[in-house]
Formats: C-alpha cells, structure tokens, sequence
C-alpha cells in the first residue's frame, strides 16, 4: 500500500509536468495504463458473491483508478475494509496510507485517456480470513475459481474469457465517467512443443476483439485504440521464455534470435489491414 501510495503521487507529479511544461508545444497525451482481470460473482444469486466480485474489482482497478479517474482518495471499500482490519490486528489506524487534502487536489484528474491491460476473469466468493493475517488478499475478503469449461492457455492464470472484456470496458465508462479508453495489452500465451499454427490466439484475438467491437457499438465506450501483447516472444517476468505471447516465434537457442510469424500474425495483419475482420 506505501508503494501503491507512492507510485500513485509520482504520477500526479509526472502529469503535471508534461501538462505545464510540454503538453503546449508537443500536443501529446499522458496517462496510466491500468492492469485487470475482470470478475463475475461465482454464485450470481449469492449476494456475497455478487459483493465480492465488486471488492475484487476495487481492490484491483479501483486501488489505482479511483484516486486518479474520480476524486483524488481511494475507494470507500478499500479504505473501510482495510481500516477495520487494521484495528482489529491491534494498530492505531490504517495500514492503508491517507492522502492529504491538497494531495487528492493534485492526483484528481490526472489522466488524458484510461490505459487498460486485460487478458482474463475470474470467479469469486468471499472468503473471511483470520484477523490476524496481514495481507492484501486478507483485506480483501476474496477468493478466486475459474470455470471448467473455459479454455486454457499456456499462463496458468490466463483462462480464455472474451465475455469478460466487454464487460470490464463497460464497468470502466460506468465507473469513471466515460473516459477515452486505449487497451495496451491483451493476448494469449502458450507453452511446450511450439506450434506455427497458432489457432487459439487467431481465436482469442477474434473473440476479444469481437467483444471490444460491441462495447464500443452497442454499450457506447469511449475505445480509442487496442493493442495485442504482444509482437514477439519474450523474457516474461518470472516464467522466463517458458511462456509465449509473441505473434513471432523466438528461437531462444540459436545467438542470432530468428524470428519468424506465426499464423496468428497473419491473421492480426489481415485485421489491421481491413479495420475489421476479413471478408473471404
């Protein structure tokens, strides 16, 4: 939460110095790219897990988009729920830090568009841990399952989810009052023998995207730009190159690092090059 804290202030501090400084003469944009899952309650008759669906979503896009898209401070989920564990673990106030009043005048509103990475959802139930753990999951009360039915990708945690996609775009125009929207990163990654006919990111690419389409088409979001995670296959964080998400192959082994597309790549260009998906 102190790292969240800070890193949520630098990018105030950061705005406003293009805003002042360079906004005028070079006319660029300047925001934060936000990541989220996207997540529907397990039971939907379950008002707990209608609740805790909405905490995920708060604790995990709100953390960071509240302060910044709506007033300046965190959530009241967050703030609340965090204070009364923090007082019930023997503390004399929140683990969660307070922005001072001019703080929250100097974050709100520090944005020219919403910048989203989405790959997945997940579903959720509330789960009450004891008072004594002190974590982020702790404090938000959650737990996290996926459907059986949902195709798997080469992430252990990335379940293929379209319908979530729309959704969360159009949570985010609800939420945040309609801000343009770019998505920088959507995708899917696979793992072991490689393969060039990559049918499952030509059908991940094809459903999300058809998703992305009806948000903007029949739910009106502001969706200005989207971007597919990613060109080619790369170090990815702690799985190293166990896991690709590049529309090129990498060969790792050989010094000289070949490149060479995948069917997926064919198929995103055909997508680029119609603006739409191609008429045979």
């Amino acid at each position: 939460y102190v790292v969240g804290h800070n890193l949520i202030k630098a990018h105030a501090e950061v705005w406003h110095l293009y805003n002042e400084t360079y906004r005028a003469k070079q006319g660029g944009l300047i925001s934060i790219t936000i990541n989220s899952d996207w997540a529907e309650p397990r039971n939907p008759h379950n008002q707990e897990d209608v609740e805790a669906a909405r905490r995920f979503l708060q604790f995990f896009l709100g953390w960071f988009a509240h302060p910044i898209f709506k007033n300046g401070d965190y959530n009241e989920v967050m703030k609340r729920r965090i204070r009364e564990r923090s007082l019930a673990q023997g503390l004399s106030k929140s683990r969660l830090p307070e922005f001072t009043e001019s703080e929250k005048q100097r974050i709100k509103g520090t944005y020219d568009y919403f910048g989203l990475n989405h790959y997945t959802t997940v579903l959720t139930y509330n789960l009450n841990y004891p008072k004594g753990v002190i974590s982020y999951d702790s404090d938000r009360g959650t737990a996290t399952v996926t459907d059986r039915s949902w195709l798997n990708s080469g992430s252990i945690w990335l379940k293929v989810t379209p319908f979530g996609f729309r959704k969360i775009l159009r949570w985010i125009k609800e939420e945040y009052n309609n801000p343009p929207i770019y998505v920088t990163e959507n995708g899917v990654s696979e793992r072991g023998a490689f393969q060039f006919n990559d049918t499952w990111r030509m059908h991940y690419y094809r459903t999300y995207i058809n998703e992305a389409l009806k948000a903007i088409a029949l739910d009106g979001v502001n969706l200005r730009g989207y971007t597919a995670w990613t060109l080619m296959d790369n170090f990815e964080w702690a799985v190293g190159y166990q896991e690709k998400f590049g529309l090129y192959h990498v060969n790792f082994s050989d010094p000289a690092l070949p490149r060479r597309p995948k069917a997926s790549a064919k198929y995103y260009s055909q997508i680029i090059n119609c603006n739409g998906f191609p008429d045979p």
